[in-house]
Formats: structure tokens, sequence, C-alpha cells
């Protein structure tokens, strides 16, 4: 008889990782719940250090030798449909597409553990779990919220009967799947995650380390997944305990500046409880150690609110889908251009960081509702507390209000990739025109430049792998790839590096790595861009230097 799993591996499968660095926050909380539990949990990343997959997922599966494998979907695609460097493209369209990378670590575990249970999750997989499961060919999955599926789960298996009575749980039931009903969520009582993932140190020290407020999203927007993956009713999480974890985060981590917190919107649904969570941040004193940020709509945001976000070091990442109102209407979102101009004048007012983000290409767009939004991007134009960022064409997700509205459409007009099972493969709705087309348009009238800048190539690769085994303190192999790299990978990685030796007390290895980045230096010439970072190397050594 097969026993109980006891050793659980959490992959994370999101290759966008590359592009940013954003830290596996579910899969930490599911670790964390398991840990509380006696399980012996490890997240891994199998698209570093090497640039073969296979041959980091055979050492992860060797070095750990899991009973149970979750895999955690956070993007099956960017949703953006002219990445100037995807994997994917069709007529009209490119952008970068991640389910056969994910199939791919399948195969290879299913042919070095074929006996080993595996059970997939995440916001990408709650959006068209069965369809994901067929494409993948596992049986087990959770739809929303994993820390109690899975901990079931470990406690079932083998048992199907058992499985199939686990809430949030969708299984393989013959040639079909079955989705059980899901069990209302509540932030668990002194529910923080003590000890983060240490892998992805260098994630939550730059993008900024992710912390919920609350579950929940009330809003129509066309095109969000939101409301499917985490319900359209609020789940708030208690002020106190929210206070206590960044306390804890201040404590325990030197390193982390930045807090991102990951409601769909801060605002939402009204300014009561968000105000009173930035009034005890302020009263905590923790807007002296971190900077925070979060999703923000243009309503409801008055000049209150403002000063209080501005007292304590927030900024704003503000949903603006276009300014056009009948855009706006169409598509179903709470707010019109008032709204959007009246939160920007309080950003600049109050000194507020401030991005704007937008989609060109929603249903109801025109070459005049097109022109009409890039004259107020014009108006209110990029400097030092503002900045735009913009995709192009919706896409097109299984039940959204825009997946229906395509579906009653008599023709495939404004329609690019492929509608397929589940609607997994990129498929965007797009007008007046495809989103190649209406990316050189607005290039070819936007006064300034909005580049994405998308693409990992080998020094960017390079850096991020050296990170990586620095984050596991692997410091022999990050020092071989470290002396290997790529000049333009060691003198990005330099300062991390040399910081995270010294603070282990690794001085021998920081002394090294030092002196042979001013040779490699040196080699490049007197003109080379990289001479300017020479006195700041040589400060650093005279510093090991004092301290011996």
């Amino acid at each position: 008889m097969q026993s109980k799993p006891k050793k659980v591996l959490l992959l994370y499968t999101d290759k966008y990782y590359f592009v940013k660095q954003i830290y596996p926050f579910g899969l930490d909380i599911i670790a964390d719940y398991l840990r509380r539990h006696s399980y012996d949990v490890t997240i891994d990343f199998p698209f570093l250090p090497e640039t073969d997959p296979e041959t980091n997922l055979i050492g992860i599966l060797e070095r750990e030798d899991p009973d149970l494998i979750g895999l955690g979907l956070r993007n099956i695609d960017t949703c953006m449909a002219c990445e100037k460097y995807g994997n994917h493209k069709g007529a009209g369209y490119r952008t970068f597409y991640f389910l056969p990378d994910v199939k791919q670590l399948i195969d290879i575990i299913k042919k070095q553990r074929p006996g080993v249970p595996l059970i997939a999750g995440g916001g990408a997989f709650t959006i068209s779990p069965a369809a994901i499961l067929k494409r993948l060919g596992i049986r087990y999955g959770v739809v929303g919220e994993g820390e109690e599926a899975v901990r079931q789960f470990l406690e079932a298996f083998p048992d199907d009967d058992k499985i199939s009575k686990i809430p949030n749980m969708i299984f393989q039931c013959r040639d079909s799947y079955k989705i059980n009903q899901k069990q209302p969520y509540a932030f668990r009582k002194a529910g923080r995650i003590i000890e983060r993932e240490s892998k992805f140190n260098y994630a939550y020290e730059t993008a900024g380390l992710p912390i919920q407020v609350k579950r929940g999203c009330n809003q129509n927007c066309s095109y969000c997944v939101e409301p499917l993956i985490e319900g359209r009713n609020f789940i708030f999480r208690d002020h106190d305990d929210v206070i206590y974890e960044l306390k804890n985060i201040a404590e325990k981590y030197d390193g982390i500046k930045n807090i991102f917190f990951t409601d769909t919107e801060f605002n939402i649904p009204d300014l009561k409880h968000c105000s009173t969570l930035v009034k005890k941040i302020i009263k905590s004193g923790l807007h002296e150690h971190f900077r925070f940020s979060s999703q923000f709509l243009p309503r409801p945001f008055n000049d209150g609110f403002a000063e209080l976000l501005a007292q304590a070091g927030f900024s704003v990442v503000l949903t603006c889908d276009s300014f056009a109102d009948s855009v706006l209407k169409i598509n179903r979102t709470s707010y019109r251009q008032n709204d959007i101009i009246q939160t920007l004048e309080l950003c600049r007012q109050f000194d507020l960081d401030c991005t704007i983000n937008l989609v060109f290409g929603l249903p109801g767009e025109t070459y005049e509702t097109i022109d009409h939004t890039i004259e107020q991007m014009i108006k209110f134009s990029p400097n030092f507390l503002r900045r735009y960022e913009y995709t192009i064409g919706g896409r097109i997700y299984k039940d959204t209000p825009l997946c229906r509205f395509v579906d009653k459409q008599e023709n495939s007009r404004h329609l690019y990739g492929r509608k397929s099972e589940g609607y997994l493969e990129p498929y965007y709705y797009c007008c007046p025109e495809s989103p190649l087309k209406l990316k050189a348009y607005i290039d070819d009238i936007l006064p300034f430049s909005i580049d994405y800048k998308n693409n990992y190539e080998e020094p960017m690769f390079q850096d991020l792998a050296i990170r990586y085994l620095i984050d596991q303190k692997d410091w022999d192999k990050a020092a071989t790839g470290f002396f290997n790299a790529d000049i333009s990978a060691r003198t990005s990685v330099y300062d991390y590096f040399f910081r995270k030796l010294t603070d282990y007390g690794e001085i021998e290895t920081a002394k090294q790595i030092s002196e042979r980045l001013i040779e490699a230096i040196l080699e490049t010439g007197k003109n080379s861009e990289y001479m300017e970072q020479i006195p700041l190397i040589k400060y650093y050594l005279s510093l090991l230097t004092s301290a011996n």
C-alpha cells in the first residue's frame, strides 16, 4: 500500500520571473501552513541556475526526493499582445506563452518520478482548471486558496474517495474532471508568514515583499479575472495582524524596504478599511522603515486619503484602462475620465509617485478614442513622479465579461490568436486594428517612449542565476558562475554578492570576487563604461582590510 506523503516539493513555474522577479507568495503561504502541520516542504524554481530546465529539475528531484510535487501556475502568458521578444506569435500579435514550458516540466517529472503524485494550483490555474489539467496530463488540482486543500490531500492520498470530498479540489473522474465546492476563505488567526522563502531573497528585496490585506473584488471590468480567482465578496484581514507581520519583517529582514499590498485594488470597496490601516502604519512608525505600494482605482480617492498615502510613503499604481468615457462604459469600469483626472491632480498635489496602467484596443476603442487618451497622456505627461505603462488588446480568459462579449459576436473581426479549450492559448480582442498595428500607431504619435523591455538575454540570465545561487548560500557555485559570467552580469550582481558574502562571514570569497572583477574591468580598456565601478570595488576591499 502506498504510504502518505510527508515530503513536499512546490515548484514555482512562472517563467516570467526572468523579466520581473516576483516572489512566489502563494506557494510560500502554502509552505508555511504545511510546515506548521509537520510537513517537510521545499520551494524551488526549475528554470535556474542552468539554462536547461531538465538539468535543474533532475537535480532538484534527486536532492529533495519528494513524496508529492505541487505546481504553482501564476501566469500561463503575459496577457500582452505586442511583446517584442515574445516566444508565441500569430497574425497581428506576439506574446510570451508559458504553458508548454510547464508541460515540459511535467513530462520530466513523470519520467524521473513516475509514482509521485502531482497537484496544480495558483491564480492562472484557477481560471481554467479542468482544461489545464487535461492539457498538462495530470489528475489533481486546487481551485482558489490551497493551504487547507493541500493539507487534506496529503492526509487523504492515495484514497480517491477521500480526495473526492476535499473542498476546492478538482480531480480526474474517469474521462472528465470534477470540481468540488469551494470552501469559504477566512484569514487564519496569526496567519502571517514568520519565515519567508530565502531562495527568492533577491525578488522580495527588489520587486517588494507581498503582503495580503484583503481578498475579493466587486468590480466588473470586462477582461479581468480577479473576481473569478478571489471571489466577489470581500474578506478582510485584521489590521493588527498586518501591523504585527510588518513589524516582524522590519526586525528580521534588514534588506526588505519595499512592501506591496496584493489587494486587487487597495481602495475598494471604500476608503474606510484601507485608511484605517494606513493610519496604523503611520502610528506604528513603519512608514519610516518601508516604502509601500499597491493597485488603486481612480475612485474612491479624495484629498484626505491622498494626504494619508503621502504621509505613509505610498506609491500608487493606478488602474486606468482609458481616458475615453465611451470605452470605460462599454468595459464596465466603475470610474470615468473625471475620476482619473481628479486622482492624478491629487497625486501631483501631494507628491505621490504614480504609475498609470492603460489598455488600448478594448471593445469600443476607435482611433478617435485612442487619440483622446494620448492627448490626456500628453497633458499629464511623465515626470519624476509619474509614468505610464500600457498594454494593447484584451486577453480573453474563460468566464470573463469580455469572453461572453466575444462569444456573442457573429464574426471573428477584431480577434487575434486561437480560441482553444478553456481559452488557454493566447487569444485577444483588439480594435480597431491588430495589436501590432496599434502599437506602431501609438509609438508614432506618442512624444515619449514607452518600451517593453521584456527580453531575457544571456547576461540577464547569468545575473539571475548567480543571484539564485547566492540566495541558496551556495557560495562556491555562485563564485564559479560569477567568474565565468559576462562582464555586464558580473558588474550588475557584484554589490549584491559582496553584501551577502560579508553578511555570512565569507570574507575570502568576497575578496576574490572583488579583485578578479577589477582585473576583468581593466581588461575592457580605459574607455570602458565599467571603469567607474573600480573606485567602489576598491572601497569595498578597504572595508575588508579594516575589518581584519
